[in-house]
């Protein structure tokens, strides 16, 4: 059953999801939040909390970093079971369009004994959800540090930026590759790798471990009885191409392009470039450095979506490395309360 609140009668009843999206387009008005925002962040995707990662500029100059639940009426945090659920144990701010508990104006208790902030959002907009409309179909406010600095750097500026992270997180990836390599040899990483990257790639697809163990032992065949030189051999006599390598895993059958794709970036690359600078490959080093450059871009990641639309469409041509400098941000700033302090907040 969807949420609705009263409205005038010459409107439609407004919607929990509008009063979601007015969050996470930065629209709520400054006058009713008790902080400073810093960061609307993402909506949350499946149980729990209607948005994720949100901050603030907490007090004493803290920032503060958590969870924003969002209702039409403040009763259906308990109505909706969420005081016994300890996914919204992390909820730092309850968003309502009105408060209609006895005790109105009060912190929401949340469960393990903590409490947030209730904020009342209909009396700042006239209890009238045409306003509120009307300040959603502005777009995002572009108040977030990382939003006003990307439009004074301008694209192409800010998409070097968040490639050179994309550089880095594939760095550490290739820093764990040659830990499992130095530890368990080139093929056992090589599993490692593999297994973790098919895990991470499965989507929506609910994968047992063997269905998984038979996945990967179908896309390693081919590259048999020598992984690694096989590999090498993809990545020098292709010319650098990422479609040759990404080839290699698709051909099978096993997975789709996208799949592959996912498999060749978490998997063989950091392999391969692990491999490159433990035996002082130069020619190998060089190619998994153009095929990174070279690499497509993914579909968007959810849990970049918010981060991206703050940044604006990055250029053409900027492909996996762009996609990965946003999870790299996203996992090192937005997710810890970074808001204001990460490499995209300035434009000095």
């Amino acid at each position: 059953m969807v949420a609705t609140a009263r409205t005038p009668a010459d409107a439609p009843p407004l919607r929990e999801r509008e009063l979601v999206a007015l969050w996470l387009l930065g629209r709520v008005p400054e006058g009713v939040l008790p902080w400073p925002l810093l960061r609307p962040g993402r909506a949350g995707r499946g149980p729990g909390p209607d948005v994720r990662e949100a901050a603030f500029g907490g007090p004493a100059g803290v920032v503060l970093c958590g969870d924003v639940e969002v209702h039409l009426a403040a009763s259906d945090f308990v109505h909706h079971g969420h005081l016994d659920d300890p996914a919204y144990a992390d909820v730092v701010l309850h968003l309502v369009w009105r408060d209609d508990r006895p005790e109105r104006g009060t912190p929401q208790p949340l469960p393990g004994g903590g409490s947030a902030p209730t904020v009342e959002v209909g009396p700042a907009l006239g209890h009238d959800p045409s306003r509120l409309r009307r300040l959603v179909r502005r777009g995002p406010s572009g108040a977030e540090p990382c939003a006003a600095a990307a439009l004074a750097r301008g694209p192409a500026a800010t998409s070097e930026l968040v490639r050179a992270e994309g550089r880095r997180r594939l760095a550490e990836r290739t820093w764990r590759a040659a830990d499992l390599a130095a530890a368990h040899g080139w093929d056992r990483a090589w599993d490692a790798l593999l297994d973790g990257a098919l895990l991470g790639s499965a989507g929506r697809r609910r994968e047992t471990l063997a269905q998984r163990a038979a996945l990967a032992a179908r896309l390693t065949a081919p590259l048999a009885p020598d992984v690694l030189r096989a590999l090498r051999v993809l990545a020098l006599d292709g010319g650098a191409r990422p479609r040759v390598l990404i080839g290699a895993f698709h051909s099978e059958g096993a997975v789709g392009p996208g799949r592959a794709a996912e498999v060749g970036w978490n998997a063989a690359l950091p392999l391969l470039a692990a491999a490159a600078a433990a035996y002082d490959d130069a020619p190998l080093a060089r190619a998994t450095a153009d095929l990174a450059e070279r690499w497509p871009a993914p579909r968007p990641y959810g849990r970049t979506r918010a981060l991206a639309s703050l940044l604006g469409p990055p250029p053409r041509g900027s492909g996996a490395q762009h996609a990965q400098g946003l999870l790299h941000l996203q996992d090192l700033w937005c997710s810890r309360g970074g808001c204001g302090q990460c490499p995209l907040s300035s434009h000095e």
